[in-house]
Formats: structure tokens, sequence, C-alpha cells
């Protein structure tokens, strides 16, 4: 799924994975000790665990995972899914990615499972990277391993449409009915960031970015120039757009127009009346 694209020596997925199996083996580490539940405490979140002040597992519960099948599964998605996200959008946007689905999930999560034990995995995140892949590339056919052993081909927007059944389902008669330890209503918060983060519209939202600087004044004390602080923001929004763009037009050279989807001739067209505004 990667055609003329040049690999990283190291990308945030590679660190990613690192970091999800250096921590899995900490965890077993203690559990063999039988000393896992104060990590799983500190760092899985819990409705307990945030009326008690812990709002840093909004995000941290990502890093734990209940077993060694639950690391694999979350792995390979990242592995084949959340890479393939990587190489097509900025860095800074798969950052976003990253944090925005693992808070979405966990608070979908939180909303109802108030009285339900703990919330671990990195399936949030899988979740929307398999969202925005889908609705980036809806009908370029891809292969994948239906349980991990058959060999199945169809276009990204069945696999989405039938994954996204399985969630709803699995939503309503599993998790709601508390018979089931699977955390659909994370991976459902993290398809609806993967959703936004598909619309061009997102790709003109961006945190503000502060640089203090430096400079001399007039004013004396003690025959010492005094330095006053000045800071400015940056919102990158012109950065953002121009990386978006020029994989646009690269696509375009190599493919014609007529290979743009249509979220990205609707990015082309805010991008051309951004810079209208500014002549």
């Amino acid at each position: 799924m990667r055609s003329g694209l040049t690999p990283k020596l190291r990308c945030i997925t590679d660190y990613l994975i690192l970091s999800l199996v250096s921590i899995f083996l900490l965890q077993t580490i203690l559990k063999v000790f039988g000393n896992d539940r104060l990590l799983v405490e500190s760092i899985g979140i819990s409705y307990d665990g945030l009326k008690s002040g812990f709002i840093w597992t909004f995000f941290t519960y990502c890093l734990l995972h209940e077993g060694i099948f639950h690391l694999l599964f979350n792995l390979l998605g990242i592995h084949f899914i959340s890479r393939n996200v990587e190489y097509i959008i900025s860095e800074k946007k798969y950052i976003q990615l990253l944090l925005f689905s693992t808070f979405v999930g966990s608070l979908f999560w939180v909303t109802f499972n108030r009285d339900f034990g703990f919330l671990l995995g990195a399936s949030a995140f899988v979740m929307s990277c398999l969202t925005y892949f889908c609705l980036q590339k809806p009908n370029e056919p891809i292969t994948f391993l239906l349980f991990f052993i058959l060999p199945v081909k169809l276009k990204p927007k069945y696999l989405l449409i039938g994954v996204l059944g399985l969630e709803l389902y699995g939503f309503i008669f599993s998790e709601l009915q508390n018979v089931s330890n699977i955390a659909h209503s994370a991976h459902l918060g993290g398809m609806v960031v993967g959703l936004f983060y598909s619309n061009p519209l997102s790709d003109l939202l961006t945190f503000p970015r502060f640089s203090f600087k430096f400079r001399g004044s007039s004013k004396t004390r003690n025959n010492h120039f005094i330095k006053e602080p000045k800071y400015t923001i940056n919102n990158g929004i012109e950065q953002e757009v121009e990386i978006q763009i020029d994989k646009i037009l690269d696509k375009i050279n190599e493919n014609g127009f007529g290979s743009l989807n249509d979220n990205e001739k609707l990015l082309l067209e805010k991008a051309q009346s951004l810079l209208n505004k500014r002549k």
C-alpha cells in the first residue's frame, strides 16, 4: 500500500511499537511477582481513578494490555494500518490522530462503563487509523488476512462498513449488556476521530505554537540593560496545508487530476480560496 514512498529508518510507528512491547514486558514481570495492580491502577483508566484525579489516564491507558493476544492484535493493526497512515499524512497530524483518538476513545468508554473495571490497550488508535485510511482510499483494493489465515481482497470502503457494523452490534448487544470485555465504545470513539481527520477541513484545525523571543530594551536598571520577553503565536496553518497540497500535486503529476478523490479536490478548493483572500 506504499507505492512510490521511501520508508523512514525510524518513524513514530516504530517508537510506538517499541514502547508498547517494553511496557508489556514490564507489566508481565510485575505480574509474575504480583505487583502489577499498582501499575494498572496508575496508568489504566477507570471511573474510580478519574474521580481520584488520575486525569492523565485519559491518554496513558493505551500503553497497557490485558494479555499477549491483546497486545499482538493491536501491534498488527499498528504495523499494517497505522504505519501506512503515517506515510500519507504529516508527522504533526499523525501525532494529533494518536492523541485525540486515545482521548476520545477513553471518553466514550468512561461514559458507558462507570462501574466496569479498567480500560487498557491502543485499539482506539488502531480504529481511527483504519477509518482514516479507508476514507482516504475507499476504492483502492487491498488484501488482508481474514482470521489471520485466509487472504481476502476487497475495497477499503466495504471493510470499513463491515467493521463499523460489528462494532455497533458489539456495543449495543454486548458492552451495554455487560456480557463482553471488548471496549466497543472506545473503538467507536476512535473511529469518530478517524472520520473527523479524514475531512479536509481538519487540515485547517491546528494548535497554536508559542515561540519566545528576547530583544533589547532602552530601559535600564542598575546600569544593566533589561531584555523584555516578547512572544508570538504561530498557528501553523500554512505549513500544514502546504504539506497536504504538495502530496496532492505529486499525485496529479503521477496519475492526473482524475485520480484525486472528493476530499483531495475539496482541499485544493479550500487552499485556493485561502490564497485568493490573501492577494
